[in-house]
């Protein structure tokens, strides 16, 4: 018996809506969906997608992201200095305060209109971008004052691209340690609540070693942005050593084309749409007890799917000390 050796099997926005709409019969075989009902549908597959994050943490949506240090503040949203990668270097001569043309050990990777964060004497990150990389150890700073002050050879710097290394905005953060970066040694922190965040006596107190706790809040300061969250944490980043490392939940992708892939695994395509035809089904007065089926089988197969991703690791026995 011959087999086919394929294992790309995939379905797109629109075939998962057509599927869906010839599962509750509206659609015929052979048939084709109105551009209103396409539209209409993949409105409420998008609202599926979104209520998935309650699914809990599937694998393949976790993703490691890095908060680059930044002094003088105890939180830092997600749409700044939280990024994908980064890229790292020191300086590589003493510069004095004011000064826009710099030397570094390398500018590998560095482009113009970057972020950079550069490592002070006083032990403060200043943040700007680079106006041009002159040479493989000379870059150009768009700081209209250079340097706030002085910089050591060997001090730190940080610079990525915002375009394409920052973060989508994490649905949680799950596991957090801080990286010394100097000897790539990290110690793991603590992820607190906002209770706990916030009763801190001294959240405005700083260390050399780098934050302790981090507590992570979905919406922004601003009660009009939804997209950005913010990060906290405590005591405050001194200098440029440390950096925080995560783990988080990143969004579910929109399907916002006629022939996106769903961003899901392949196991998750039928749950997906029966629960599609579920929702479909009271516009096109299908059977109450139909939807309801609908649904009671997209919850099985959805567990189902789900129970087929885990995360390898130790099991550890622990005797109880308690008797």
């Amino acid at each position: 018996m011959a087999t086919s050796g394929s294992y790309d099997f995939a379905a797109t926005r629109d075939s998962l809506i057509l599927t869906a709409h010839q599962h509750i019969q509206v659609v015929g075989e052979n048939g084709t969906n109105t551009a209103a009902q396409i539209t209409e549908a993949a409105i409420l597959l998008n609202m599926i997608v979104k209520l998935r994050a309650a699914d809990g943490m599937p694998l393949w949506a976790l993703k490691r992201g890095y908060l680059l240090p930044q002094t003088g503040t105890s939180s830092i949203q997600t749409d700044t200095h939280a990024v994908t990668t980064y890229d790292r270097t020191t300086f590589g001569a003493a510069e004095a305060a004011a000064q826009t043309q710099l030397t570094v050990t390398s500018s590998t990777d560095m482009t113009a209109s970057d972020q950079i964060g550069l490592e002070l004497d006083d032990g403060t990150m200043q943040w700007t971008t680079i106006t041009s990389v002159d040479s493989s150890t000379l870059i150009t700073i768009a700081a209209a004052a250079g340097l706030t002050s002085a910089a050591a050879s060997g001090n730190q710097i940080f610079s990525y691209t915002a375009s394409s290394q920052r973060i989508q905005k994490p649905l949680r953060i799950i596991h957090a340690d801080v990286l010394d970066v100097t000897d790539n040694i990290s110690n793991e922190i603590d992820i607190i609540t906002r209770e706990e965040y916030f009763s801190i006596n001294n959240r405005t107190s700083t260390s050399t070693g780098g934050p302790l706790v981090l507590y992570y809040d979905q919406v922004s300061n601003s009660a009009t942005n939804l997209d950005d969250g913010n990060i906290f944490f405590w005591p405050r980043f001194s200098g440029g050593n440390n950096i925080i490392e995560f783990t988080y939940q990143r969004p579910f992708q929109d399907f916002d084309a006629t022939g996106d892939n769903p961003d899901f695994p392949q196991q998750f395509y039928l749950p997906i749409m029966l629960e599609l035809a579920a929702l479909l089904g009271p516009k096109f007065g299908v059977p109450r007890d139909v939807n309801k089926d609908n649904l009671a089988l997209a919850a099985m197969y959805r567990a189902e799917a789900l129970s087929t991703l885990y995360e390898e690791g130790s099991l550890k026995l622990s005797p109880d000390s308690n008797g």
